[in-house]
């Protein structure tokens, strides 16, 4: 493929160049908010001081780090951390004031073995997190005594179990039957109680124990998810307050008298305070619209910290709760390579009468040179408003892109979301097929050739599409996708295999039907050009998927290339990897899509 000219280059370089700012955890004197940044060039953390200060890296970087927890009563830190892409996530403890002088230490030693951070009790001395090191088919929880780097099991169940929240000396506990349907549990030391004993599905978003009761996001006999109250001594819910959208993240203040909480509406992220006396609920203007993905309050309570993406970027926000102002505490060094506008939401209605919705985002100027779909992975995810360098650089070099969410996502209601459901599967590709009628029909788009990309869950869909309607696209791009539906389950963590075969089918019972709709074996139709990328680390969707469809496809002489990161796992996060790989898809896209005129 022909290379980008210099100019392109370098606006790749600098939209690569945007950093990233996310999971914000305050230090105990609420001074500085430490976090995860991408500034060196993959997920790192560093410390910020407040009120905007200077920001500086913990640690040097070397390996991604997915979560960084300040100590409440002490200049220290826990940092998630894995090895080239695995997923195989290993707890250290590093010095906040001393940052990069003090090699970090190790708390865990399972490297083959998966530690998913919780967070600290308020004493300081224990640190909560889940494992599957008795069996890597389950996650326990466990307690790690830092002091003394003693480690003892909490709560032991066969099943996924995941830290919600903290207290003193106590912690509130997910199960997870599947990604859609959790028990709660309230672990202390008056012994374990079952919040929320159900028998239809109750999806629970998130989980926070103040001092009246437990608070979660859930949606008992609801569509969305609501703001709920399990108090203690008394069985059942109460249901506190609804929204129009999805309550996501929900987080009780210090003195447990309040909660910051997000609700998804339209997937966009609006941000509340509710007052746990009076129940008074105080929407809050955010920064730049978008989609809210981390928050942590100050000691004192009296701010808190939350992570904003949009098409602006990734920064944090710090919110002063009495004067309600506002400042940005990150800032990009530099200003973007190119003004992107906030997407345009639209829908259509499919054959058979769902509705699906669509995000738009057009170029601000200059003529558009065709579309690319951008299909999101999950299936339980959904597109929203948030930064994606991949989307902001093909905008600015005049690509319109489509970011639908087909029948399955979430964020529009539990109906929809189980509307792709195993025999259903097929059902959410079909709804491409008829997105991009509905637009040619209306005019969004034009008669031209169109591209597809997307990962994951995504990719799938990528490979789905072009293997069932080929002549839908034209180039279309498969970032670490599942080609294989039995392949994929046989070979996926065993950690993860359960909940998956809960959406898809399982090996058992619909073996033959998952051979029916895996794009390896319809690799006869497929006439689109195929670009895979993959992370030979890859715990979820092993690379032998991206291997196997491009080796069928050579056989039939079809146009197709991978492009494989022996560093990488499920994605592509080493800004170096980010170059090559974004490089390929603009020039894979420039050559099918928008090729130089002859002559």
């Amino acid at each position: 493929m022909a290379a980008l000219t210099p100019e392109v280059g370098e606006r790749l370089r600098r939209w690569l160049d945007v950093p990233i700012a996310t999971q914000p955890s305050f230090t105990r004197a609420g001074d500085s908010v430490l976090y995860v940044s991408t500034v060196p060039g993959i997920p790192s953390a560093w410390r910020a001081e407040l009120p905007r200060g200077p920001s500086r890296a913990l640690v040097p970087p070397g390996e991604r780090v997915a979560g960084v927890f300040a100590s409440p009563t002490s200049d220290r830190a826990i940092l998630a951390v894995d090895r080239g892409g695995n997923e195989h996530w290993q707890l250290v403890e590093v010095a906040v004031e001393s940052g990069a002088s003090e090699a970090p230490r190790p708390l865990t030693d399972a490297p083959d073995n998966i530690h998913l951070p919780g967070g600290w009790d308020r004493d300081g001395r224990t640190f909560y997190f889940s494992s599957n090191v008795r069996d890597p088919r389950y996650f326990d929880v466990y307690a790690l005594e830092t002091t003394q780097r003693r480690i003892r099991p909490i709560h032991q169940d066969d099943a996924w179990l995941q830290v919600y929240d903290t207290g003193q000396g106590e912690v509130l506990v997910g199960r997870y039957r599947t990604f859609l349907d959790v028990d709660l549990f309230r672990i202390g030391p008056d012994g374990t109680h079952h919040l929320n004993p159900h028998e239809e599905e109750m999806t629970v978003l998130s989980g926070t124990i103040a001092r009246d009761g437990v608070y979660a996001a859930a949606n008992p006999g609801r569509e969305f998810t609501s703001l709920i109250r399990f108090r203690p001594g008394r069985s059942g819910h109460e249901f506190l307050a609804e929204y129009p959208g999805d309550v996501e993240l929900v987080h009780a203040s210090p003195d447990g008298r309040r909660l910051a909480l997000t609700v998804n509406r339209d997937g966009w992220s609006e941000a509340h305070l509710f007052d746990l006396e009076s129940f008074e609920d105080r929407p809050l203007t955010s920064g730049p619209r978008g989609v809210i993905e981390g928050l942590d309050w100050a000691p004192d309570g009296s701010s808190f910290v939350y992570s904003v993406s949009s098409v602006e970027g990734q920064d944090l926000y710090v919110r002063q709760i009495e004067t309600g102002k506002e400042r940005r505490l990150t800032r990009p060094a530099d200003p973007l390579p190119a003004q992107v506008n906030p997407p345009k939401l639209g829908s259509v209605r499919v054959t058979d009468g769902v509705r699906v919705p669509y995000w738009v985002y057009a170029p601000t100027s200059g003529k558009i040179r065709g579309t690319i779909f951008d299909i999101h992975g999950g299936p339980e995810g959904q597109a929203r408003p948030s930064f994606n360098r991949t989307t902001a650089f093909l905008v600015g070099e005049g690509w319109r892109v489509i970011a639908p969410n087909v029948r399955g996502s979430t964020g529009y209601g539990r109906t929809f979301v189980h509307l792709d459901d195993v025999r259903k599967r097929m059902d959410s590709v079909r709804d491409l097929r008829d997105l991009v009628d509905a637009l040619r029909a209306n005019g969004t788009i034009g008669a031209g050739p169109l591209g597809v990309r997307g990962g994951s869950y995504g990719g799938f869909m990528v490979l789905a599409a072009i293997s069932t309607f080929p002549d839908l696209f034209v180039a279309a791009v498969d970032i670490v996708g599942i080609a294989n539906f039995v392949t994929f389950l046989s070979e996926t963590g065993p950690w993860r295999r359960r909940l998956r075969e809960v959406e898809y089918g399982s090996l058992a019972d619909d073996r033959a039907f998952l051979e029916s709709i895996s794009p390896i074996n319809h690799v006869d139709t497929i006439t689109a050009a195929l670009l895979v990328i993959h992370g030979a680390n890859d715990p979820r969707v092993p690379l032998h998927e991206a291997e196997q469809i491009v080796e069928r496809l050579r056989v039939k002489h079809r146009e197709v290339d991978l492009l494989a990161f022996p560093d990488e796992g499920h994605g592509v996060v080493r800004k170096e990897n980010q170059r090559v790989a974004l490089e390929r898809i603009a020039s894979f896209f420039d050559r099918y899509l928008a090729p130089p005129p002859a002559g």
